[in-house]
């Protein structure tokens, strides 16, 4: 690890230490919670690396990149031919990351709940509360943290970014479901005459919905077509 991976892993030590005494001096259940939590955030570490996959991409690269898995910290390595290596230093990290947030926001949502006066409210009250207060932060959480993608160079990015505006406005291919786009992949369309961009696009909560496809004209201003398909599907083989 880098110096300023130790420093970051060392802020997170600090403030797991900082919330777990807060847990432990706030309710009785504390110590149990942040025992449960801890297992919790080896669970959303392992998940990121289902949901969050970047494979290996050309853009920017001499041949091929490797992508990964994971996130914010990658926690697996995909090499090309969808060979996959696990670093086991870098998913301890990011179960620290999710159990710093995790007791976080927990902390947060426990917080509200007593100036909310929980024990006092109606059913249909609590059912309000944990939908905006739990559920509502969670659901919009890709529009305002973009998930993991590669980083193309500025002609590159340029054509990303053409892309994903004519995905919206010229092509009309966003849903309601589509919540964020991350960028896979750029190369030659089958043609052989237009670049084509490939996302990744994630809906509510961070789901995996679809992948979506772009072509642009050879300048690369505007799409001359567009198409959505499952994620099971690639990309590169779409006429």
């Amino acid at each position: 690890m880098s110096i300023s991976h130790i420093f970051l892993t060392l802020l997170q030590l600090l403030l797991i230490t900082l919330l777990i005494v807060w847990w432990v001096r706030w309710t009785p259940r504390g110590l149990g919670w942040v025992t449960v939590s801890l297992f919790i955030a080896i669970g959303l570490s392992y998940l990121s690396s289902s949901i969050f996959r970047v494979p290996p991409y050309q853009v920017g690269c001499e041949g091929l990149c490797p992508g990964w898995r994971g996130y914010p910290i990658p926690t697996h390595r995909v090499e090309a031919g969808n060979i996959v290596f696990f670093d086991a230093v870098s998913f301890v990290r990011n179960v620290l990351f999710y159990y710093a947030v995790f007791l976080s926001f927990s902390a947060v949502v426990i917080w509200f709940g007593r100036q909310f006066r929980w024990r006092s409210r109606s059913w249909a009250q609590r059912i309000l509360f944990v939908l905006i207060v739990i559920f509502l932060p969670l659901a919009i959480t890709p529009l305002w943290a973009h998930p993991p993608q590669p980083a193309p160079p500025p002609p590159a990015d340029r054509l990303v970014v053409n892309a994903a505006r004519d995905w919206q406005w010229q092509l009309r291919l966003r849903g309601f479901m589509d919540r964020s786009l991350a960028l896979e992949d750029v190369r030659w369309a089958p043609d052989g005459g237009h670049q084509r961009v490939c996302f990744r696009s994630y809906t509510w909560f961070y789901i995996p919905w679809r992948h979506i496809f772009i072509d642009l004209e050879p300048a690369g201003v505007k799409a001359v077509k567009g198409g959505e398909i499952p994620l099971s599907d690639s990309c590169w083989t779409q006429p």
